[in-house]
């Protein structure tokens, strides 16, 4: 062989080593799932915090209590109307509700804004500042 054969067989051997490396070094980064990078999980986490915090507060503290107080203020006055001998009669519904309606509101109203804070701190967290991280309904 000639000097011009030898120098291409050490420029081939060169680039094919050179290939050999990147691709290892390279390797690892293509084998990466993209949807679980840690880099997206790090840059997504302030966001995702506010988005939880604002729908967890605003539904513990505003959509929760309403809500869970207007069902528990219904549920207590048709449990003493209904002691009293008629769930649905209008006289014991009457009766009911000052008694009943008021110590449902208060407990619905409690145990709902937990529920909802809870609830929508991780809906928050997975579809920041959605609308369904701000009300008590159930997504359909």
């Amino acid at each position: 062989m000639t000097m011009v054969g030898k120098m291409n067989n050490k420029t081939l051997a060169r680039v094919i080593t050179s290939g050999l490396m990147v691709m290892s070094v390279a390797g690892p980064a293509f084998a990466l799932d993209y949807e679980a990078k840690p880099v997206a999980w790090v840059l997504m986490a302030p966001i995702r915090t506010a988005g939880a915090l604002s729908g967890a507060a605003f539904t513990g503290l505003v959509s929760g209590p309403i809500d869970g107080g207007y069902h528990g203020a219904l549920k207590g006055t048709k449990h003493v109307a209904g002691q009293f001998g008629d769930e649905k009669g209008d006289l014991q519904l009457a009766t009911g509700a000052p008694v009943g309606g008021t110590g449902g509101a208060a407990v619905g109203g409690v145990v709902g804004g937990v529920r909802g804070a809870k609830k929508n701190w991780k809906v928050g967290w997975e579809h920041p500042f959605s609308r369904w991280s701000y009300i008590t309904m159930e997504e359909k």
